[in-house]
């Protein structure tokens, strides 16, 4: 659970950041899939439990309530981004298919 903690986290600061470099997408894109990956391997474990099973759920739903809170400052963001094309494409998967 730590990696998964670990995800987490860098995926809050580079959410949350003040300004967005321009690897951005590359970078929220290659977090995610490292935290779906790791969800997997939790989820995945022959001795999970309802609490562990439980904990996933619930910070999986509170980082999608973080995108989704911050959906307008990323898109507006992206736009501005050099890569503006590719941003709008990652953002638009990732609005329309979650995490």
């Amino acid at each position: 659970m730590e990696q998964l903690t670990q995800l987490e986290l860098q995926i809050e600061q580079l959410l949350t950041a003040d300004e967005y470099n321009d690897d951005f997408p590359e970078q929220l894109q290659q977090l995610v899939a490292l935290r779906h990956q790791e969800v997997e391997r939790v989820l995945g474990q022959p001795d999970l439990t309802r609490v562990v099973f439980d904990d996933v759920v619930a910070r999986t739903k509170a980082l999608k309530s973080l995108i989704q809170k911050h959906k307008d400052i990323i898109g507006e963001r992206l736009v501005r981004s050099k890569k503006s094309k590719q941003s709008l494409s990652l953002y638009s998967n990732i609005q329309q298919n979650g995490l």
